[in-house]
This record gives structure tokens, sequence and C-alpha cells, in this order.
């Protein structure tokens, strides 16, 4: 597959570039779409039984926001997704992968099922299915996010870093890593207060997903991170970005255009 040198090539440039490469594109919105209309595992939340002991009523007290009740088919379609074992011969699941490589890696998008060409992005075999199973087909509409017109500076800097010689980084795994950071972080309730004002879980948890790998991105960029720093680093943007959820969203945008070239 014939690969372009985006090194130094300005960020709305290369990304039509990638447009014109990646012939079968699929965007966030048509992917969610398609999965709506699907039978998916439906994975509803239950809540606790109130309890009447003051310790009790003062947890309540402090506790966050509650989440408005017409957002609860996005939760359920979010947790249905993460239930949900990829499959290739979906043609929409697939053209979702293809995507995702061909807009980072700048690169024609028929590439085969499986390959060693998926450590490119950071799989860690030659099935990304296998990587995929902790946080299902949810884990792929994060990384599909990461390719979008709004956040794709921030994916080719990923990218161009995680294939770097100094400090590589396997970039679908962090990806995965940061998604299950968002959903813990999400079922703390921490995230709902901004879910309410901006009346959409998925895109506020898809903010939330790009802010926090950001986060991660200029640590390890700043501090000369390497993998053996993963562990350590994970958990401090977990317990950084859930403690400082409005700082970190607002931050999101000075750091997309600090990795516009």
């Amino acid at each position: 597959m014939e690969q372009t040198d985006t090194s130094k090539v300005p960020s709305n440039i290369m990304e039509e570039m990638c447009d014109e490469i990646c012939s079968n594109f699929i965007s966030v919105r048509e992917a969610l779409n398609y999965f709506k209309s699907l039978n998916l595992p439906k994975d509803s939340i239950t809540l606790p039984p109130q309890k009447t002991k003051l310790s009790e009523l003062l947890r309540w007290v402090r506790s966050p926001v509650k989440l408005n009740e017409n957002l609860a088919h996005e939760v359920d379609l979010i947790f249905s997704l993460t239930r949900c074992v990829p499959n290739w011969d979906d043609d929409v699941q697939f053209r979702i992968l293809q995507t995702i490589y061909s807009r980072l890696t700048c690169t024609k998008d028929d590439c085969p099922q499986r390959g060693p060409h998926w450590q490119q992005i950071g799989f860690q075999g030659t099935d990304p299915a296998t990587d995929l199973r902790a946080v299902g087909l949810y884990g792929l509409i994060h990384l599909l996010h990461l390719t979008s017109s709004e956040v794709l500076p921030l994916g080719h800097k990923l990218y161009s870093v995680s294939n770097s010689e100094d400090q590589p980084f396997p970039l679908a795994v962090l990806s995965l890593n940061v998604t299950n950071i968002v959903l813990n972080v999400f079922n703390t309730g921490k995230l709902n207060r901004e879910c309410n004002v901006r009346e959409s879980v998925i895109e506020t948890l898809n903010s939330f997903y790009a802010a926090v790998t950001a986060y991660i991105l200029n640590v390890w960029i700043t501090q000369n991170k390497t993998i053996k720093d993963s562990g350590y680093l994970l958990k401090d943007a977990e317990r950084y970005c859930g403690r400082n959820v409005k700082r970190v969203l607002k931050d999101l945008a000075q750091n997309l255009t600090k990795y516009q070239v």
C-alpha cells in the first residue's frame, strides 16, 4: 500500500488528501445511525434503591447532577455498543475500520481485513477485533471520532508520535484505554452536567475522549514519556481529567489548534 509522508503537510491540505484517498469514508454520525437501526443487546441502567440513613442523604446531596431522562436512549446505545464484538463481514463495520486506517495514514482504503498493516496504527495483532473486546464497537466509534474533521489534527499528531523512533506507542491500544477512562468517568456521574448542557451524551463523551487523549499526548511529548511510563500516565490521566472535566474540555480547542501544522 502506498503511503504518503504527512509530517510537514499543512493540516487542511492533509485532510483533503485523506478524503481523496479514502473513497469509502464513513462519518461518526452515519456509523451511529447504522448501529441504531440494528437490534443491539440492551443494557439499561438500573438505579439502586434509595436509603434513608443520614450518611446516605449527605452523600446524595453531594452527588453529581442527575442525567436528563431524555438522554437515556443514548446511554443505552453506548453500553450496547460496548457489548458488541466486531464483525468484519459487516460492510459498515469494516468501512469504519478502513476509514480509521486511511485517514490516519493517508493511504488507500483497500487494505485486507487481517494483516500486519493494522499494527501500523497501533493494534497489537493482525486482527483489530482482538483488541476491541474490552470496549466493543464503542471503542471503534471513538477511533473513528479521532479521524473526524475537527479532531483530525490531533489524530495525525498521535499517529506521527506513535510511529516515532524516540517515543513510539500503540495508538489504537492507547485509544481503547482512553475509551475505558471515559466510561469510568461517565459512570461516576461527573459528566452528567455537561451532557445535560450539550443535550447529548454521545457528543459529550466524544469531546471528553478527545480531551483526555490530548492531555495524555501533551504529557507524553513535554515530559518525554516512553512506553514504560504508560501505566502510570493512564492512571494520572483518569484521575486528573475526572477531577477537572470542565478544564480539560475547555482546553481541547486550544490543543486542537496547537496540532494544526
